[in-house]
């Protein structure tokens, strides 16, 4: 981990990762979806009219808003969305705003809790997540930090994304999906992965924030229902369920990179509810994804980075 990584975090350093246990209100469907809106971001490369049906790797992806310091922002997202290194990165904010992070010229400002192995990066040593900086004055909810370690089968909880309807549509819409926790393993050696969830999740929803009935998150989704032998921890559970990461699982990862930062407790703040109920409109709807990513420079147009999404596979991955 470089030095410049570590110097906006080093005023946090003596910040304890600890998260207290607070007691907060369960909210509605519609209010967690209201916080979801505001803390949900598309990531992104720098996309031309064509590029995702020409190839799957430059599909967005979603990600959420975490923790601030001073003018930096930190996204938490899966590892497998911001895979190809190099690149000029957008992030999306329920402003309506791109955000650009130049790979090429900022290293620094993604940081991956894991590593793709393989000759196509059919696995992934460590955890499916990683966490992405961007630099802004504006003032973005971040969410609520929660306790993924209490989570109990039949749990209610909530996943936010942004689904890709396609290659030949242009608009994209977020999308808040109920379910429930249908399981919980110990995180797999393959990615991490240790929750299994009900939810009719989509492409594009990868990366996106697992919260529970509090607002609050306490996962990352990684995965859709599995198909052929691509499978999350155990196998006849993936043929039926999704599968994400817990929270709890990025913070302790933190701590053993030596990196502390700061996140909101629960209960969620009421302003940031009453914010996404009224900006729902323009938070939830992209009416061309090609005209906000376009400006971005994709630097690596002519070498695909490998992994499950690279041309050289031939297929798209199913479920991601």
């Amino acid at each position: 981990m470089t030095q410049r990584w570590l110097r906006p975090l080093a005023i946090l350093m003596a910040i304890a990762l600890s998260l207290p246990l607070t007691a907060a209100q369960a909210l509605t469907e519609e209010e967690i979806d209201a916080v979801a809106s505001m803390t949900t971001v598309v990531i992104g490369q720098g996309l031309e009219e064509g590029d995702v049906e020409a190839r799957a790797e430059w599909r967005p992806g979603s990600g959420v808003l975490v923790a601030r310091e001073e003018e930096f922002y930190y996204v938490l997202t899966a590892l497998h969305v911001v895979r190809t290194q190099g690149v000029e990165y957008g992030i999306r904010t329920s402003d309506g705003k791109v955000h650009k992070v130049d790979l090429l010229k900022h290293q620094d400002s993604i940081l991956y809790f894991g590593e793709e192995v393989g000759d196509y990066g059919d696995s992934i040593e460590g955890y499916d997540l990683a966490m992405i900086r961007f630099e802004s004055e504006v003032d973005y909810p971040l969410a609520v930090m929660g306790h993924a370690q209490d989570l109990n089968q039949g749990d209610r909880l909530y996943i936010s994304g942004w689904p890709d309807p396609g290659p030949e549509e242009a608009r994209r819409t977020r999308q808040t999906v109920s379910g429930e926790l249908t399981a919980v393993f110990p995180p797999a050696a393959d990615g991490g992965y240790s929750l299994f969830y009900n939810h009719d999740t989509q492409v594009g929803m990868s990366g996106g924030p697992v919260f529970n009935d509090q607002g609050a998150l306490v996962g990352i989704h990684g995965q859709g229902p599995a198909n052929g032998e691509a499978f999350c921890i155990e196998p006849e559970l993936s043929r039926e369920n999704s599968c994400g990461l817990r929270s709890v699982d990025f913070v302790q990862a933190l701590r053993r990179n030596g990196i502390s930062l700061s996140f909101e407790s629960p209960p969620v703040d009421p302003d940031v509810i009453a914010r996404g109920l009224d900006n729902l409109e323009t938070a939830d709807t992209i009416n061309d994804i090609y005209a906000d990513f376009t400006n971005l420079e994709s630097l690596l147009r002519d070498g695909p980075s490998g992994g499950c999404d690279s041309m050289l596979l031939g297929d798209p991955c199913d479920g991601f």
